[in-house]
């Protein structure tokens, strides 16, 4: 009797759930060095990141390094994924919101000359647009940017090739953060007493998703979830709505938190090789 074993190899991969990291800019006087970006886990455990800054405005490029405006300074430092800092771009005037495009140019409200400056690849800076006191900005998912013009109470929209045009005017207090949800929604912190988060849809409709604030809300993050982060700048905390809405205290207790961005680390990858279809094939011979 001869047997013969056929052995199929089958290989299991399985993608290990990833975590977002909550960054925020803590800044209590603008003219003085004593400010810091503190990092939240998902499970909110809070460490210092850096310190000694006037940090504003904060964004992630594509390889995961760390931008951040400092207000007073006029500079844009780069803290690479170790955490070292180097000095990216100087000379600037009050920088503020921070955002990368879908080709990974960085744009900043600067808006101590009411002007958006671009910096391309080769970190070249060159003037994007002018606009009234920026603050807060962000891009859609087709490339528009949008700018939140905190004295003339708009939001401007500019498309790639820099047109403007007025996406939301007359609203009832100074615009300051923005995000966009995952459907393109577009969430912006209004008042500086902190009234309201309006939404826009993508057709420009605006309504109320939270009012009542009352806590000078600053800048606006989403999570890969969904969840809307709210750094409250006069009570020193970090508000978190869920896509429902329903709202809870994330963090407390932080010096004039301001900009919030949002790490999404790239899920791990785990393969496993497994032996199955395990046969056993029984010849009988005469």
């Amino acid at each position: 009797m001869a047997m013969v074993a056929v052995i199929t190899l089958v290989l299991l991969t399985s993608a290990i759930a990833h975590a977002d990291n909550i960054y925020v800019s803590c800044c209590y006087n603008q003219y003085a060095s004593n400010g810091t970006i503190e990092k939240f886990d998902s499970g909110g455990n809070m460490s210092t990141f850096a310190s000694g800054l006037v940090p504003s405005g904060l964004a992630f490029d594509r390889s995961g390094n760390l931008y951040v405006g400092n207000y007073y300074d006029g500079t844009i430092d780069k803290f690479d994924s170790s955490g070292n800092r180097s000095t990216f771009a100087s000379g600037l005037n009050t920088p503020t919101g921070l955002a990368f495009d879908t080709s990974g140019n960085l744009f900043v409200a600067n808006c101590g000359d009411n002007t958006i400056k671009k910096f391309d690849l080769s970190g070249n800076m060159s003037v994007f647009a002018s606009v009234d006191h920026p603050d807060g900005i962000a891009f859609d998912s087709s490339g528009n940017l949008y700018v939140a013009c905190w004295y003339s109470r708009s939001i401007e929209k500019f498309d790639s090739s820099g047109n403007m045009s007025v996406f939301a005017s007359g609203l009832v207090d100074e615009p300051w953060g923005l995000a966009f949800n995952s459907i393109g929604n577009l969430y912006a912190a209004i008042g500086e007493q902190g009234d309201e988060i309006d939404k826009f849809d993508s057709s420009g409709n605006r309504s109320t998703f939270a009012s009542g604030l009352e806590n000078t809300l600053s800048g606006l993050a989403f999570d890969s979830g969904d969840n809307l982060y709210v750094g409250c700048w006069r009570s020193g905390t970090i508000d978190k709505f869920d896509s429902s809405g329903n709202m809870s205290i994330f963090a407390s207790g932080l010096n004039n938190p301001q900009f919030i961005a949002v790490q999404v680390p790239e899920p791990a990858t785990m393969s496993l090789l497994a032996f199955g279809g395990l046969s056993l094939l029984r010849r009988r011979r005469a």
